[in-house]
């Protein structure tokens, strides 16, 4: 496929840091590049021009149609379908990155389609779903094209998902968050150092502090993190998440303990153990968190949703499905009507 043309749109958070010599400084995200004229940031998608910052990635894109669950995302519209907008390039460097074909891509190699804001509300309208997703890759490295997309996609009345890693700042954020309805995090490590050694940037303290942002906006909020030896991330990693949870913000926050599928540097590596996951998920389910689920492992129990209250089986999933069972639509148990932290309409 012939790669797309390349269009220049302004971006918008940065500092000019010297207006003679046009030295500009990024401020969408915590790395904050500082950028001569003509260099870009880490993300590569981001390029000072005679002293104005740009977004090279603005309605670069793919789309597929998923079920929402492939999200990571297993309390926000279940058993939806989700019109996925995927985007290109991140603010991170993660060694075991699951699409560095896009991740790390010069923008003059996109290969994906071109759409506008309104035609992503189109084409989200036309699909028949309820909710359109930005996620895979780091939409955020696109803010423009994400926020104004998301905000004709709410005034069509469609719901709209964002996945993000959560490396960012705080007003660039909180701009978003007018238009986002439900946010799945990635994290990556529950350490600044974790961060450092298989990411080779972020800061886990400052991603919390964007978590608790979200949360005090009142979006719905499931949080993932990939579970393996390799990464430092196991069972003690997974109970001290799930506590920072239960502290933080709240017993009904899911928890997605993840397996790893190897890729881009880390591709040699075993896929996780099942005996690791099940570790993980005890000890996070030990903590008293209501809602902790084992992601990439088909079929398992762990996949499902129960009841806090009374343990009764509310939603069955499996590698091929979602069953809803024993829930209402206005998100309460139909067995003891205990209130649940799921979002149906």
């Amino acid at each position: 496929m012939k790669p797309m043309s390349q269009t220049l749109h302004d971006a918008e958070y940065y500092d000019i840091i010297d207006e003679e010599n046009h030295v500009i400084k990024c401020t969408l995200c915590p790395v904050e590049c500082t950028m001569l004229m003509g260099e870009r940031g880490k993300c590569l998608a981001r390029k000072n021009i005679d002293g104005k910052l740009y977004n090279l990635t603005y309605g670069a894109t793919d789309m597929k149609i998923d079920m929402i669950e492939k999200q990571h995302v297993y309390h926000f519209m279940p058993n939806s379908r989700a019109q996925t907008f995927t985007t290109y390039n991140c603010n991170l460097d993660c060694d075991y990155c699951p699409m560095p074909d896009k991740a790390f891509l010069e923008p003059d190699q996109y290969v994906g389609k071109k759409l506008a804001p309104d035609q992503v509300a189109m084409f989200g309208m036309a699909s028949g779903s309820k909710v359109i997703c930005f996620g895979e890759a780091e939409p955020l490295i696109s803010f423009e094209w994400v926020r104004d997309s998301a905000r004709l996609a709410k005034e069509r009345g469609l719901r709209v998902l964002l996945r993000t890693n959560a490396y960012f700042n705080k007003e660039p954020v909180e701009e978003i968050l007018q238009y986002i309805d439900a946010v799945t995090i990635d994290i990556k490590s529950i350490s600044d150092e974790g961060y450092e050694k298989n990411c080779h940037r972020g800061s886990f303290e400052h991603i919390k502090s964007i978590i608790k942002l979200i949360f005090e906006h009142e979006k719905l909020i499931e949080l993932n993190l990939v579970i393996h030896e390799k990464l430092g991330n196991g069972a003690e990693e997974a109970r001290k998440l799930a506590e920072w949870i239960k502290t933080e913000l709240s017993l009904d926050v899911p928890l997605h303990l993840a397996r790893l599928l190897p890729a881009h540097r880390l591709k040699e590596l075993t896929t996780t153990s099942t005996q690791l996951l099940e570790e993980a998920y005890k000890a996070a389910k030990d903590t008293g968190l209501h809602f902790v689920y084992l992601d990439n492992v088909p079929d398992h129990d762990t996949n499902n949703t129960y009841c806090p209250g009374c343990n009764e089986l509310l939603i069955r999933r499996t590698s091929t499905s979602t069953e809803l069972l024993r829930i209402s639509l206005n998100g309460f148990c139909n067995k003891c009507q205990k209130q649940l932290n799921i979002v149906f309409k």
